[in-house]
This record gives structure tokens, C-alpha cells and sequence, in this order.
């Protein structure tokens, strides 16, 4: 049969032993087990308990229906953060040797000869080890002891529901660790794999021959740029879901510079904003419009010429709404051009969605060098 999941124990202090004797005194109870045995196999399991919380830092108790030569038995597995058990003290095959008279195998000995099964595995991560009990007139009908095990174990949380309480608690405390790590992982990659990105599209650039693909390349590299910058900063950041606009500004600004830098045009990107701590989304979108912008202007402001300046300023705030404007001095924009805003190049195209999708308006200004203005409505 498969093994069916009974409950489980945290294992840290002292008082979670109390706990374990009382689920594994319910649970012996319901598969059948006589007084005797039952003394037995809930001293063995409490012995586990403590060998975990005094030898292993901290641990877990899962108790399990399972099966033994055709049979109902209560499976027990009980894992730990130590150093694991001395070699010394486990035989070739795992087993616990007659050499244990001290540190973690103190019990153990005894633990495998009441058990049915007992299996160790040890090692500098630390221990696991799986038991089995089998009572002597174990009963057939493992659905049915299923869910006498399920009622037996509500009725016990129902006595001391402070102790039920606290092990949810401690579960829940748990679960946010494990997602927490995960995601950190998570993060870690991705940022390595947006740094990989763009030293690729760097080294790409730097090997093509045609300023076509260049000038691909280079939009390319800002806009993956501007996603990784955003990555790390929302990593640095006390609050994932919030950045500085300031900073990922500033970057955007100086990952462009490095784009487009050489062929002997010096433009200067000045970036004016007050720090400002945003919803990571719209930081991000925000990052990427101005990025276009900067694009659009490196493309087109300066023809004919070897130098410019593009001003990125930012002001209000998240109560009264956000004014972006991204300028240049550059050749502006002649009264017969078509609209940039109205453009079906791909740059605009995602400035246009971007600004639609946080309810912004966009304007443009053509005299004088080109002046892009976006009004994002207030946060608050």
C-alpha cells in the first residue's frame, strides 16, 4: 500500500517532545497497538525526538500509515540539521553499531530493536531515519484507520488547541522560509542570466561590421540593461516590490551612454529627479520608456552633428502624480514629419503601451529639439 501522511511534529525545544508523546500515544492507540507495545514504540519515538532537538539543532517528526509483511504499521520519519552520526557508531550496512555509547547513537541501539524496520542516512547535512512499528494484532482496513488517525488527532488539537496552534504557526513560519529561499535562488539566477544577456550583446556589437546591426545591438543592450538594472536594484532593495526611480534612472542614463558610446559623438544624458521609492512595476515600466526615449534621441536628434544633450527630469510625487520628460537639443521635429507618437516602429509601440497600461498621458514637443512628456496619475 502507499504510505498515507498521518502528522507531523516540529522538533526544536524541549516542550515539542510533549507534543510527540501525545500524537504518538493517538496514534498507537488507533492502530491497535497492546499497553505494552504501545509503551515501547512511544518511548522509541520519543527517544528519536530528543536525539533530533539535543544532537541535531533542529527537526522534523512525520508520522505515516504504511505497510509490514501485508500489514498496517505506523511508519515514523525523523530528519535533523546536525552534523550527522559519527561513522563509528553505524555499521556497513547503516545500522546502528554496538560502538554507540555516547553522542547521537546514545538509544538508537534500543530505537532498532523495538522497531521493524529502522533505516539511517547520515552525513554532514544531517540525519534521517525511518521506522516502522508493527502492532501485534494489527488491523486490515487501512482506509478505515485512516480516518479514525484524522479524528483522533482533531480531538487532541481540540484539547490543547494552543499546542495545535503554535505547531500551524511554526509550519506557516516554515513554508515563508522555504518560498523565501526559493525565490532568492530564483533571483540570484535570473540576474546572472541578465548579466550573461547583455555581456553577449556586448561582445555581438563589438564583433558586427554593418552599423545596421550595431544599431540593433545597441537598442538591444539598453533595453535587456534596463531589465537587469531593475533586477538588481529590486535585490538590493529592503522592499521587492518597491524602487528607487532615482537610481534605476541614473542607470538607465549611463547604460545608453556605454551603448552608444564611440564613433566620435559625445552626447551627455543629465538626469533631475528627488529620490523616490516606487511600485516596482511602474519603476520598471518607466525605466523602459525612458530608455526608448534616450534611444530615439541618439538615433535621430543629432544628425550631421558630434555633440548633444539629453535632460531626463522627473517631479511631483505619488499623491499629486508624476510628470516625466525626456528632451534633447537636437534637430526637433519639422512641421511635415509624421507624429513619433503615431510611429509604428517598435520603440513607440511600447512606449505607447506602457504609458496606456499605468493611465498616463503622452505629449509630445517638436520646436526646438524634441520634447516627450508623459503625466502619470497619482498613486495614492
Amino acid at each position: 500500500m502507499k504510505s498515507e501522511k498521518l502528522a507531523t511534529v516540529n522538533l526544536e525545544k524541549s516542550a515539542d517532545v510533549a507534543r510527540l508523546r501525545d500524537v504518538a500515544m493517538t496514534l498507537t492507540h488507533v492502530l491497535g497497538f497492546g499497553a505494552f507495545e504501545r509503551t515501547r514504540t512511544v518511548t522509541a519515538i520519543v527517544e528519536l525526538g530528543r536525539n533530533a532537538i539535543e544532537h541535531g539543532q533542529k527537526g522534523r517528526a512525520t508520522f505515516a500509515l504504511t505497510e509490514v509483511r501485508g500489514k498496517p504499521a505506523l511508519d515514523l520519519t525523523v530528519i535533523d540539521q546536525g552534523r550527522g552520526i559519527p561513522r563509528e557508531q553505524l555499521d556497513p550496512n547503516g545500522a546502528v553499531g554496538s560502538s554507540s555509547s555516547s553522542g547521537m547513537g546514545l538509544g538508537l541501539r534500543g530505537v532498532q530493536r523495538i522497531a521493524e524496520r529502522f533505516a539511517v542516512e547520515t552525513g554532514h547535512e544531517g540525519t534521517r531515519i525511518n521506522t516502522s512499528f508493527l502492532p501485534l494484532a494489527a488491523q486490515a482496513d487501512s482506509r478505515l484507520l485512516v480516518a479514525r488517525a484524522a479524528e483522533a488527532l482533531s480531538a487532541l488539537s481540540a484539547k490543547d488547541p494552543t499546542a495545535a496552534l503554535t505547531e500551524e504557526n511554526r509550519a506557516l513560519t516554515e513554508g515563508i522560509a522555504d518560498r523565501d529561499l526559493l525565490m532568492q535562488e530564483l533571483h540570484h539566477r535570473t540576474g546572472n542570466n541578465l548579466a550573461l544577456i547583455v555581456a553577449l550583446i556586448r561582445m555581438s556589437k563589438s564583433q558586427a561590421e554593418a552599423e545596421e546591426t550595431h544599431q540593433v545591438l545597441r537598442e538591444l543592450e539598453i533595453r535587456v540593461g534596463s531589465l537587469a538594472k531593475a533586477h538588481e536594484l529590486m535585490q538590493r532593495s529592503a522592499s521587492a516590490s518597491e524602487l528607487d526611480l532615482c537610481d534605476m534612472l541614473q542607470e538607465v542614463a549611463a547604460n545608453a551612454e556605454r551603448a552608444f558610446s564611440g564613433g566620435g559623438r559625445a552626447v551627455v544624458i543629465g538626469v533631475d529627479c528627488p529620490p523616490l521609492e516606487l511600485e516596482s512595476k511602474l519603476a520598471i515600466d518607466i525605466g523602459l520608456i525612458v530608455g526608448e526615449l534616450i534611444t530615439n534621441a541618439y538615433k535621430y536628434a543629432f544628425v550631421g552633428r558630434d555633440s548633444g544633450r539629453i535632460s531626463v527630469t522627473l517631479k511631483g510625487g505619488l499623491q499629486e502624480g508624476l510628470v516625466l520628460n525626456v528632451a534633447d537639443d537636437g534637430v526637433g521635429l519639422p512641421e511635415d514629419a509624421e507624429r513619433p507618437e503615431r510611429s509604428q516602429s517598435l520603440g513607440w509601440r511600447m512606449i505607447r503601451t506602457l504609458t496606456f497600461q499605468h493611465g498616463a498621458t503622452l505629449s509630445v514637443d517638436g520646436a526646438g529639439g524634441l520634447s516627450v512628456q508623459v503625466k502619470f496619475p497619482a498613486q495614492g
